[in-house]
């Protein structure tokens, strides 16, 4: 059996995987239907795009700093992962509400 961390890395990693997952499908079809938006919803979607890229960026460096740190570091680092995580999936759901509901 794993340790604390490892089981905690390997949930946050799946977690990041499957949000990868929906967002890349999620961006193609916003991407599609962003195309015959005005200029001024362009320039909203690529806000937002940028904002979740950076939150995903930012995650992302958050794992990795939980796998390199020590056993005894490691906790100290938990917290912070978990907040940008919070942060992360509620950009997503955000995001993916409002340009499937503009208005």
């Amino acid at each position: 059996m794993g340790s604390k961390k490892e089981e905690f890395l390997d949930q946050l990693k799946k977690k990041y995987d499957d949000l990868n997952y929906r967002w890349n499908i999620e961006r193609n079809k916003l991407e599609a239907r962003a195309q015959h938006e005005s200029a001024d919803a362009m320039k909203k979607f690529e806000k937002k795009r940028e904002a979740l890229q950076q939150l995903r960026t930012d995650m992302k460096t958050k794992i990795i700093e939980l796998e390199v740190a020590s056993e005894n570091a490691w906790d100290d680092l938990k917290d912070g992962a978990e907040d940008a995580w919070k942060s992360l999936a509620t950009a997503f759901d955000k995001a993916t509400s409002h340009f499937k509901n503009p208005n």
